[in-house]
């Protein structure tokens, strides 16, 4: 089995349904999308999970071309279409395998391609309008231009450690470790969500990029370790600088909010390096 082209594929769909939650303008297909991106997620972790066991090596890449599709859909419906493509590529490439990972993600898909027909979607994609406004909410520009600048940059920097989690999860064998990079990724999967819908209402939503192999291939994990306690202290400064500067109250509480996240970040980073030393 081609390990590598399995978890690019539900890295990408990941990537698609995560994305296309905070397009979509219904509440209630907003969140299926979302459970079904958590599910992906998921099918990737797995496959990950598997190729790591038999030793196999394999890279986080995806192909730029198929996540650049979710800006080229006008509407919802063509959204809803690209969306029912990746899963009939994904059972496509399921077939002819039978293990007990690859029956589960068949089985998902089949009827999260049902779910999908389900629904009702309708209406102009804004996404990427670049309108620059906060539907309800009055900023002045320079509080609009310093959240503009926020979002666009923690949108990709989520991603960015939701991969590197991730990767990191299934390649240690420290159950500490292990524990703190699943917390990680999974709160990183919701501050991306939150920063992308954000980002999508203000029509500034940029689509990740592929991560270079250094930034998880082989690296120096305590050094990495230790650098990351300090970026998220600094994402913590990050977030009270404009959550003081904002002018609005509840974008002001959400940032504290992710501030006080971040804090926590940094104990969890700071068990996962205490459980490796630990471990020497």
């Amino acid at each position: 089995m081609d390990y590598q082209k399995l978890i690019r594929y539900q890295h990408e769909s990941f990537i698609k349904f995560i994305y296309a939650s905070v397009m979509v303008k219904e509440e209630l297909a907003r969140h299926k999308l979302y459970d079904l991106a958590m599910f992906k997620y998921r099918h990737m972790v797995w496959a990950m999970t598997d190729a790591a066991r038999e030793g196999i090596k394999f890279n986080m890449d995806f192909d730029e071309k198929e996540i650049a599709k979710l800006k080229v859909a006008e509407t919802e419906e063509d959204l809803l279409e690209l969306l029912l493509d990746d899963l009939d590529q994904n059972i496509a490439l399921y077939e002819g395998i039978d293990n007990p990972t690859i029956n589960r993600l068949r089985s998902d898909d089949t009827y999260f391609i049902r779910e999908l027909r389900a629904l009702d979607l309708e209406g102009e994609i804004t996404a990427f309008n670049d309108n620059k406004t906060l539907p309800g909410v009055e900023l002045e520009e320079s509080s609009k231009a310093a959240l503009v600048f926020f979002l666009m940059e923690e949108t990709f920097k989520e991603y960015e450690l939701i991969t590197i989690y991730s990767y990191l999860k299934v390649h240690t064998d420290i159950t500490i470790a292990e524990s703190a990079f699943t917390d990680l990724a999974y709160d990183s999967i919701y501050h991306l969500k939150r920063f992308a819908e954000l980002a999508s209402k203000m029509g500034v939503l940029t689509l990740p990029r592929p991560i270079p192999h250094e930034k998880y291939e082989n690296i120096g994990i305590v050094e990495f370790l230790k650098e990351n306690i300090e970026e998220e202290m600094d994402a913590e400064k990050q977030c009270l600088i404009l959550a003081e500067k904002i002018g609005n109250d509840d974008l002001s509480e959400f940032l504290l909010f992710i501030s006080r996240q971040e804090v926590y970040h940094g104990e969890l980073l700071q068990r996962a390096l205490d459980a490796i030393n630990a471990s020497k």
